[in-house]
């Protein structure tokens, strides 16, 4: 019996699809702390969502600015004020499950430093980032727990895939880099 392949979930920047709007644990951005470049002052969340990440950020001293495709600029067609990040910039987000290959094309686009939390795969377009744009990945060496639309998060929330940080600008200097992420660091929601 032949099965029904699925139908890709479109793509609709105004309209969230469920797996587009899951929040980004605390613990998934303090992996990434410690490889954001210390020029770094200010940093653009541009898939805010409720501000986990932002707000996480701001502990560490950085200077956020937040908005959302469905509040406020919409990153794929709106202008930012570039000039705040091209010297002391980046942007750190955690991009819509859907968008995540348009949310590298126009961060590649704006030419600053950038991390976007997303599914960790060897897609072509991945393979591509790293061979032709230099982009390198942070990978946890255990699955994130996001926190679901519905509020659940920890072993009610585990993702069935693995995410990782893809990172281009921040001169890590090795394409893939494993981080520790213990059961204890993934209390810290």
């Amino acid at each position: 019996m032949a099965v029904k392949p699925k139908t890709p979930q479109p793509e609709t920047p105004y309209v969230p699809q469920g797996r587009d709007v899951f929040q980004t644990p605390a613990y998934a951005t303090k992996l990434l702390v410690p490889y954001i470049p210390k020029r770094i002052e200010h940093v653009w969340e541009c898939a805010s969502g409720e501000g986990k990440i932002a707000k996480t950020l701001r502990e560490y001293n950085y200077k956020t600015t937040e908005t959302d495709l469905l509040h406020g600029a919409n990153f794929l067609q709106d202008g930012f004020p570039l000039f705040i990040l091209k010297k002391y910039g980046c942007i750190i987000t955690n991009p819509p499950y859907s968008l995540k290959k348009r949310f590298y094309e126009r961060c590649r686009y704006h030419d600053v430093p950038f991390a976007l939390l997303i599914p960790a795969d060897y897609s072509q377009w991945i393979i591509k980032t790293l061979r032709c744009d230099n982009a390198e990945k942070i990978i946890p060496e255990r699955r994130i727990d996001f926190v679901t639309p519905s509020g659940k998060s920890g072993k009610d929330s585990a993702a069935q895939f693995h995410s990782m940080w893809l990172t281009w600008g921040f001169g890590i200097g090795k394409s893939e880099t494993f981080v520790d992420l213990t059961l204890e660091t993934k209390k810290d929601i």
